[in-house]
């Protein structure tokens, strides 16, 4: 998958990104199998803990699409792909409430 981006950043944040999803997906799974209410706290830090890390990748991938402006098409693709989380995210929180 690295091959597929020309900057590094691009490839850290769609990792970030993914990675996010896969452990927000497995404490929602694990919420409904087990129906631990200690689960609702520890999948709420997560989602805080995630929030701000896809917030600051994202702001980095803008950053280094004005800066290399010849690539948006990686940048926008980064950008969508990081964007994607919020409303997964949203839509998990509804589950679970």
């Amino acid at each position: 998958m690295k091959r597929k981006f020309e900057h590094y950043i691009n490839f850290l944040a769609v990792l970030v990104a993914i990675t996010s999803f896969i452990i927000g997906t497995i404490c929602l799974l694990l919420f409904k199998t087990s129906n631990d209410t200690g689960l609702i706290g520890i999948g709420y830090c997560y989602t805080l803990f995630a929030a701000l890390v896809n917030s600051i990748m994202l702001l980095l991938v803008i950053i280094n699409g004005i800066t290399h402006i010849k690539d948006y098409k990686e940048h926008l693709k980064t950008t969508l792909i990081v964007l994607i989380n919020i409303p997964i995210t949203l839509l998990y929180i509804d589950i679970v409430i």
